[in-house]
């Protein structure tokens, strides 16, 4: 399908958008060292070494009246790494800690009309769960490359070393090259950062670095994609299911705007996924495979993320298909500190999503 020429529409803004692309938003790498394995031998004597303390400890402790209760060690730990990080540093969170209700609507949501463009869209207050505005919002819709939102999700909670590495090779690269999906750029027998597959994925929309990231993860696409769909249960999603990593088409592939909203909630308490989904720009450096690939996000050379003016737009992740045609998730902070989300979905027209939400943002964050 070919785009719409949006220039009459949105001239003003296309013509005076110039990002200011002054290098890589890379952030720092940083992951756990993977625990080497022990030897039998090694095994048994660490067994008696635990023993001893135990008894140890367990004599010490009786003669003691004191009933203070032990020491957290996991907290203990997380303090420590904490305070030898330094700001600049990011380390993935594989320890899921979603608080995620299903949005209710309330006397102050408004039901959209002609207001916008989109024919599937919702607008929600992720600080109290409330829906702000909505238009078919628990109307089953494709959900195109918003999919890969799950897959960063997903893929994050099941990676300790982003700087590991996954061999790309054509059974990944040909089959989505030949459907015609967008691909990060990595060549037949790459060994790619897994860090650089994060950011190809969300910025670039490379649907290569996905199927990279799932099979890295769970050893296949399809075994991936049951990790989705127990996300999705964990979640409490009720019309949603997933059937790849990617967003390509596939009737079974679905979701509505209320929970693609609610899986953009889940995503941005992964602090590692959340500065993914709002870097603008990253660079992967040439190598012999290819030359310097510079990803800027797909939202971002869209729109500045300010023009809401009450609010602003952070980050997201857009999608089309001739199927799903153009959609959006994105989450911004308002001017009072509260997080909201918005999706708008099935634009016909390449800047319909982005500038739907533009004016739903710009409308609706503040209730009557």
């Amino acid at each position: 399908m070919s785009y719409y020429n949006d220039h009459a529409k949105y001239g003003d803004f296309i013509e005076s958008y110039s990002p200011n692309n002054g290098g890589s938003s890379r952030p720092p790498k940083k992951g756990r060292r993977k625990k080497r394995r022990l030897k039998k031998w090694v095994k048994v004597a660490f067994g008696f070494i635990a023993i001893i303390l135990a008894v140890t400890i367990i004599c010490i402790a009786i003669p003691d009246g004191n009933n203070t209760p032990p020491t957290d060690l996991s907290s203990t730990v997380s303090n420590a790494v904490d305070s030898a990080s330094t700001p600049s540093e990011i380390e993935v969170d594989t320890t899921p800690k979603f608080n995620i209700k299903r949005p209710v609507s309330t006397d102050y949501t408004v039901t959209l009309g002609n207001e916008i463009e989109s024919p599937y869209a919702v607008l929600i207050d992720a600080s109290n769960d409330t829906v702000l505005a909505r238009r078919n919002a628990d109307k089953v819709i494709y959900p195109a490359s918003m999919t890969k939102v799950m897959t960063l999700l997903v893929a994050a909670e099941n990676i300790t070393d982003l700087n590991d590495t996954f061999e790309m090779t054509y059974a990944i690269i040909d089959p989505l090259y030949k459907e015609g999906l967008t691909l990060g750029g990595f060549g037949h027998g790459e060994k790619v950062k897994l860090i650089d597959m994060f950011y190809a994925m969300v910025l670039e929309s490379g649907a290569d670095a996905a199927v990279g990231l799932a099979t890295y993860v769970a050893g296949s696409e399809e075994e991936f994609v049951k990790l989705m769909n127990d996300k999705c249960n964990e979640l409490g999603l009720k019309n949603t299911h997933f059937t790849n990593a990617s967003g390509m088409h596939n009737k079974e592939n679905y979701t509505t705007c209320t929970e693609m909203a609610m899986i953009m909630k889940a995503t941005m308490q992964n602090d590692f996924c959340r500065e993914v989904l709002t870097t603008e720009w990253y660079t992967v450096p040439e190598n012999k495979y290819h030359k310097e690939l510079k990803y800027h996000h797909g939202m971002l050379e869209k729109m500045y993320g300010t023009e809401p003016k009450v609010a602003t737009i952070k980050g997201g992740k857009t999608g089309f298909t001739s199927q799903s045609l153009f959609c959006l998730v994105s989450f911004g902070v308002t001017d009072d500190g509260r997080e909201i989300i918005c999706v708008t979905a099935k634009g016909d027209r390449k800047y319909s999503p982005i500038y739907d939400a533009i004016k739903l943002y710009k409308s609706y964050t503040h209730p009557n």
